[in-house]
């Protein structure tokens, strides 16, 4: 069991699927992280929520297969985008969740919108943290994509697991290349590192970091999307990804209600001001709910 400073956490580990929850709530919130991140991305808002939010909803920290604490995929399979979304509808049935409001943050917010778009029936809010829409690509550079794709499958076969002389060697490295404190890099890799009595190593799926083989194209991607009208609010922080203003631009249409909201920050906005996402988020949620 994980205890955090104001809440208690507990964590579970079923079909594959490995999450944190809290609360005790009848309504679900399930929180889906970012890619290469796990559920202790939302740690620092979870510390935030109050007793009176944890009476009502019942908070999930999923772990994503490959990531944190879930399963790999097996040998034969890959990490396609479009699969996730059927993994977050298996984790449902293990956790025993018919409906849920869905709080998405990068990756896992894409995820969430899909899932919206095809599964609205599912879904009571959605809440997306600097991510909207799907990564799409040309037509003119599937070709060259693909074979990228299969170029590093066959690298990455020869490779072995690669281990760390001591744990703040993964941590320092993860807050290196990522646009929050080591301290905020310490509570997201805690649940990504395993050991093996002397070394230390990332417990994530190295497949995580291949080129997809399969991408749509714009067309799709919006046609994927079209018509989402499940009560919607987009996160986007000051110094958050370029790309998802972009995506901003050209998906903004396919929802039927949300409301965009400007906060500080960066791309990790929800660990590095979580105060301000918990408030943001619950207000949505309550007023989607009529409270």
């Amino acid at each position: 069991m994980l205890i955090n400073k104001k809440n208690k956490m507990k964590d579970y580990l079923e079909g594959g699927f490995a999450w944190q929850q809290l609360g005790s709530g009848s309504e679900a919130v399930i929180c889906l992280h970012g890619w290469l991140d796990n559920g202790n991305s939302y740690k620092p808002l979870a510390d935030e929520l109050t007793q009176k939010e944890t009476d009502k909803f019942t908070w999930y920290l999923l772990d994503f297969p490959g990531h944190g604490k879930s399963a790999w995929k097996s040998p034969d399979a890959s990490y396609y985008f479009v699969e996730y979304v059927y993994d977050v509808i298996c984790f449902m049935k293990a956790a025993n969740i018919d409906k849920a409001h869905f709080v998405g943050h990068s990756m896992g917010a894409l995820i969430a919108n899909l899932l919206t778009s095809l599964y609205p029936d599912k879904v009571r809010t959605l809440s997306l943290i600097d991510g909207i829409g799907l990564i799409y690509q040309s037509s003119q550079s599937a070709k060259q994509n693909l074979l990228k794709a299969f170029n590093e499958r066959e690298r990455l076969s020869e490779q072995n697991t690669r281990w760390f002389s001591d744990r703040q060697s993964i941590i320092k490295a993860r807050a290196s290349v990522s646009d929050f404190s080591e301290e905020l890099a310490e509570t997201l890799m805690s649940r990504s590192i395993k050991s093996n009595g002397k070394e230390y190593a990332l417990t994530s799926d190295p497949r995580l970091k291949l080129t997809s083989t399969m991408r749509f194209n714009q067309e799709q991607a919006q046609s994927l999307l079209d018509k989402i009208s499940v009560d919607t609010m987009l996160i986007l922080p000051k110094h958050g990804y370029a790309q998802m203003r972009d995506n901003m631009k050209k998906f903004l249409s396919c929802f039927d209600r949300v409301k965009v909201t400007n906060v500080a920050g960066g791309h990790h906005c929800h660990m590095e001001n979580p105060k301000q996402i918990v408030l943001e988020i619950v207000s949505h949620i309550e007023k989607a709910r009529g409270c």
